[in-house]
């Protein structure tokens, strides 16, 4: 993660290194405030992804396997998905009424899962079927801002209600 002014904004390389889906000469970053230019001081290198969607108000990105990256998208409520082998977006709007994407994480088998706030869940995307599942929490105002897993387990870190929760996968 590296912080640009008052934003935080995440540089890609340590994650995708530590996913193995780059190389260090492969940076990354997200979407830069106006008069920031991050590069790769090695190599001098600038790649700058921001997604299509005006206004989306990204909150965090993972990279699966593939070496896609996914973000969720506050403001629009959209999952989207960075393919940088094509250079293309996708997006896909979870259930619900207004959904508030907060969180994302994907797990060992590329299940991409996400927080939606106004939902007060956890959702699991499958890119195959291209379908969610939900999650609720049993508890109100679960505000769900970080998750990470391991093998078998999805976990959600409950800001609005100071506790972990588990999914278990398998």
């Amino acid at each position: 993660m590296k912080q640009i002014g008052s934003t935080l904004f995440a540089v890609l390389v340590t994650l995708l290194a530590a996913t193995g889906t780059a190389n260090a000469q492969q940076v990354r970053y997200f979407p830069v405030p106006p008069g920031s230019r991050p590069h790769d001081v090695a190599s001098g290198e600038v790649s700058v992804i921001e997604p299509p969607t005006a206004r989306q108000g990204a909150r965090r990105v993972w990279s699966d396997s593939k070496g896609r990256i996914w973000v969720s998208e506050w403001n629009s409520g959209y999952l989207s998905s960075f393919d940088p082998a094509s250079g293309a977006w996708r997006k896909w709007m979870p259930p619900g009424d207004s959904p508030r994407t907060y969180s994302v994480y994907v797990d060992d088998r590329d299940k991409v899962w996400i927080t939606d706030f106004n939902a007060n869940a956890i959702l699991r995307f499958d890119p195959a079927s291209e379908r969610f599942e939900r999650f609720a929490s049993d508890r109100s105002g679960a505000a769900v801002r970080q998750m990470l897993g391991r093998a078998g387990e999805a976990w959600g870190a409950e800001s609005g209600t100071d506790r972990l929760v588990v999914v278990t996968t398998r």
